[in-house]
């Protein structure tokens, strides 16, 4: 008989197309399928359902219809159930904390790995009030975390660690995981920057991208602001966005009442957004906050420049190509104003696989924190 497989249960946000599904999906390709079988714990099972890494690994979904907040009874029964078909590991990915009732039920059936992975570093609500209290729950939970709610802690950052366990838990403690990529689907392609400049008519264009959901976080109204007066001293600049989120239907509308509709495209999740960076000669990320953003690392690999907000960790900076700057809009008018077209690319994916976050190398961390 084969060793028997360790059963990991993934503890996901509702929202799909974020970093921590990417992240999830990103290391699910080189975890030994025949040594780990997973699962997912989620209130978005449906939009789970129609992604296509999810019908390419057919995992089990369990879907949760409470919260802590409308019924912790309830919660626990539903935790209890999933919880006793058995698994080895929980790993919970969150972004900020609504409570812990999940952790401690875990820790008190036996799981053996119950781990808190945390992937941001602020509150992701447009709404001022309802940020103003989900900051100050979060707040309040923080102060109470303790290692008895979980076996290990780990983030995508230093920052992300800072947020979510503050100076509770010891540093040495925390084991931080990079947000990893597979380096070879954004190595740089001239072919294909001509195909897609190509085919979008933007041969003659320069051309500014951005990746992300279409939330408050990623701030793409402020890119939308600064765009439109950059564009009215340098017509050829050219926008484009991919991503997806309740926010789309306002940047849409923006864009027409800036009159710029002809040089702004902002795009649904596309299945393949290496093709996209690299036909961009700037990729610009003016988030608000962020845990480690994937999308910055894919730049880099693809070798687009890269101006990023200064409320970004500088743990992102893996290569000279990226450049922060504050969430002033004269400062971004200014730059952008004065892009030129990216005539001397260079591949830079070696580099970045050897600064660590090349997913075949990266692989190894999680499997270790697995397994040990």
């Amino acid at each position: 008989m084969g060793e028997k497989r360790i059963r990991i249960l993934h503890m996901t946000p509702a929202d799909i197309n974020n970093g921590v599904y990417r992240y999830i999906f990103n290391h699910m390709r080189y975890l030994d399928r025949q040594r780990y079988q997973f699962a997912f714990l989620t209130r978005g099972a449906a939009k789970l359902k129609r992604t296509k890494e999810y019908q390419r690994y057919g995992t089990s979904i369990h879907m949760l219809h409470h919260t802590q907040r409308d019924s912790q009874k309830e919660l626990k029964k539903e935790i209890v159930d999933i919880l006793r078909e058995g698994y080895d590991v929980i790993h919970l990915h969150t972004s900020s904390w609504r409570g812990f009732l999940i952790e401690q039920t875990a820790m008190e059936m036996g799981v053996g790995k119950v781990i808190v992975h945390s992937h941001s570093s602020g509150i992701d609500v447009a709404d001022s009030e309802t940020r103003k209290k989900q900051m100050e729950e979060h707040e309040r939970y923080r102060k109470q975390f303790s290692m008895k709610y979980a076996t290990d802690v780990c983030a995508c950052s230093v920052l992300a660690a800072e947020w979510l366990f503050g100076s509770r838990i010891p540093r040495n403690r925390i084991q931080i995981l990079p947000n990893a990529i597979d380096v070879r689907r954004y190595h740089f392609q001239a072919g294909k920057r001509q195909e897609i400049r190509a085919f979008l008519n933007l041969e003659n264009r320069i051309v500014i991208g951005n990746v992300g959901r279409y939330t408050y976080q990623k701030n793409q109204e402020f890119l939308i602001r600064v765009f439109a007066k950059a564009h009215a001293q340098n017509p050829s600049l050219f926008l484009i966005c991919l991503g997806e989120g309740m926010l789309l239907d306002n940047l849409r509308r923006l864009y027409r009442q800036y009159d710029i509709k002809d040089s702004v495209l902002c795009m649904e999740w596309q299945e393949h957004p290496e093709d996209y960076l690299q036909a961009m000669d700037l990729f610009c990320l003016p988030s608000r906050f962020e845990g480690f953003p994937i999308s910055v690392i894919e730049a880099q690999a693809a070798g687009v420049k890269c101006l990023v907000s200064d409320q970004v960790t500088d743990e992102v900076k893996i290569t000279d190509l990226v450049t922060f700057l504050p969430l002033e809009e004269m400062c971004w008018v200014e730059t952008l104003a004065e892009l030129r077209m990216d005539g001397e690319r260079q591949r830079r994916d070696e580099e970045i696989a050897r600064a660590g976050y090349d997913v075949r190398t990266a692989v190894g961390k999680l499997e270790k924190l697995y397994e040990r």
